[in-house]
């Protein structure tokens, strides 16, 4: 009788914290927009994350369709969209790109890793972009000092253009090894999130994971506690880092839909509540990183890893 009535008590609790979940951050945060809704919105996250039935068949759909990794074609969606910008790397213009992050050249909770000038160069049409073993000795302040082993390559346009809503292309030849990590992707001018991963490949402990496209959208606010993710992924052929594919993303105000080689493969609907973080201004990054967890696993005699890009596009309304 005792077990039962306990029980009971736990479930009475249970049931009385989810109703009563959504008045107390009302009553917490009654001025925080993204508070109000959030408790509703995890549910919707938690479907999204965890049920894809609108996109059950994109790797048959992907294998099945036919593609082009060549030239850029835009989706019918996008047929009064007018090109807004293109870079084709016949030189590295300083009017459409920086080097490194604008905030800093080393993030401190990943020191493992620099974005140096010397990963980055133009030849031939093609943007390098490296990650290396090339230790170099930073100041922390005026008495210490880091070391960071590795070198990486990272464009962004922070300072010379940013976007809201839009199709984004990359044409890219991708690096493989233990650790790579190449990304496409848009982050916000003004706030974090909001996020756009165009496409992240992950190496992983031997490499082998650089084939499978990982998608992800970013939403929430770190100080609220509200900071989440929608991930999609997708295997593609594996030859990622020996031909060139085009991936792309088209960002509208309620919806984020993936393409790669000019076929839809996943779409995220915007609930109201994730909309918010999507109503302002993101630039663009390119970057050849190394996964942190992983540093064990590379083989340093088989650096510098090359990710090439043939060209970026975008294009709006």
């Amino acid at each position: 009788m005792r077990n039962t009535n306990t029980l009971l008590k736990l479930n009475t609790i249970m049931l009385i914290s989810i109703f009563a979940m959504p008045i107390f951050l009302r009553a917490q945060n009654n001025n925080d927009s993204t508070k109000k809704g959030y408790f509703r919105a995890q549910i919707s996250l938690f479907c999204k994350n965890t049920f894809d039935f609108r996109n059950t068949f994109s790797r048959m759909k992907y294998k099945n369709a036919t593609k082009n990794s060549d030239v850029l074609i835009l989706p019918k969606t996008c047929k009064n969209y007018k090109r807004i910008f293109v870079d084709s790397f016949n030189f590295f213009d300083q009017t459409k790109w920086s080097a490194g992050q604008p905030w800093g050249r080393y993030h401190p909770s990943f020191p493992h890793q620099y974005y140096g000038d010397s990963q980055i160069y133009v030849k031939n049409g093609m943007l390098h972009l490296l990650n290396e073993r090339k230790p170099l000795t930073f100041n922390k302040n005026k008495i210490d000092s880091i070391t960071i082993p590795y070198g990486t390559g990272l464009i962004n346009s922070f300072n010379q253009i940013c976007f809201q809503y839009g199709y984004f292309a990359i044409r890219s030849k991708n690096p493989i090894g233990p650790g790579t990590w190449p990304a496409f992707w848009l982050t916000g001018k003004n706030n974090w999130p909001p996020e756009i991963d165009i496409f992240e490949m992950y190496g992983g402990p031997d490499g082998n994971r650089i084939h499978r496209q990982t998608m992800t959208i970013h939403v929430g606010k770190v100080e609220t506690h509200t900071k989440r993710m929608i991930l999609k992924a997708m295997t593609l052929p594996a030859n990622t880092d020996t031909v060139f594919h085009i991936y792309a993303c088209h960002w509208e105000p309620k919806k984020i839909t993936f393409y790669t080689d000019g076929v839809k493969i996943k779409t995220v609907r915007l609930s109201k509540w994730m909309r918010q973080f999507y109503k302002e201004p993101m630039y663009l990054i390119v970057n050849n990183a190394l996964d942190h967890n992983y540093l064990k696993e590379i083989n340093t005699a088989k650096m510098p890893q090359d990710f090439q890009v043939d060209w970026v596009q975008v294009y709006q309304q």
